[in-house]
């Protein structure tokens, strides 16, 4: 079976990035698989982040269950990271090598969001690693997926190379994100998902609502 795994930083980036995308894939037979990198604890004003850790956790789960992903790896990274450990390289490759996915779904290498970027020098570096003869210390086989998108979460893409028609999927799609429950209470990324579906829909010329991505390899 062939599969899609999608690398987010936070337990809602997934979703809004690439949600539409992989119940697309889902229908055509894929594999969904999730990497969350971390745990989202500094997501909440009010809570201490150990509680927040367990919510958004609980959340994620739900929702990738909306989204039929069959796998959810959580490589808890810190919130707010910084930098990444060579451990941190060697986990996601040894999920990439183990799932040996077709296609990757990744943050874009234009997002702005601190976290995003660290988890795209992540992701591409784990990727690049995967695929070779390297890194004796990681388990499984090299393995290199034939096609890489980067998404969209807060930073739209200047120059979007490949939009996916997700009409047929946006109610699915915002159903997985109602899931969130404690990150949409105090901001409405619902409206904001809804929209930016809406603009690049328009932009496509040929559907109501659409996911853009930047071709990273094809």
């Amino acid at each position: 079976m062939k599969t899609v795994l999608s690398i987010g930083a936070h337990p809602d980036d997934i979703e809004i990035g690439c949600g539409g995308a992989e119940l697309s894939f889902a229908e055509r037979g894929y594999k969904i698989v999730h990497v969350v990198a971390t745990l989202g604890e500094e997501g909440s004003s009010n809570l201490h982040f150990d509680e927040t850790k367990k919510i958004r956790r609980a959340e994620a789960l739900a929702s990738a269950k909306i989204l039929g992903a069959a796998e959810v790896f959580f490589l808890e990274l810190p919130d707010g990271l910084t930098h990444f450990q060579k451990s941190d390289k060697i986990k996601l490759i040894e999920i990439i090598r183990q799932q040996e996915p077709e296609v990757i779904f990744m943050h874009s290498q234009h997002d702005q969001f601190p976290d995003h970027k660290i988890i795209f020098e992540l992701s591409r570096s784990a990727i690049l690693g995967a695929g070779g003869p390297w890194y004796p210390g990681a388990t499984g086989k090299a393995h290199s997926p034939g096609a890489i998108y980067g998404f969209e979460v807060w930073n739209p893409i200047n120059q979007a190379q490949h939009l996916i028609d997700v009409t047929k999927f946006m109610e699915q799609k915002i159903t997985a994100l109602r899931e969130h429950r404690s990150q949409i209470e105090h901001v409405d990324y619902v409206r904001a998902v809804q929209g930016l579906a809406s603009y690049r829909g328009a932009l496509m010329g040929q559907c109501l609502f659409a996911e853009a991505f930047e071709v990273l390899k094809i």
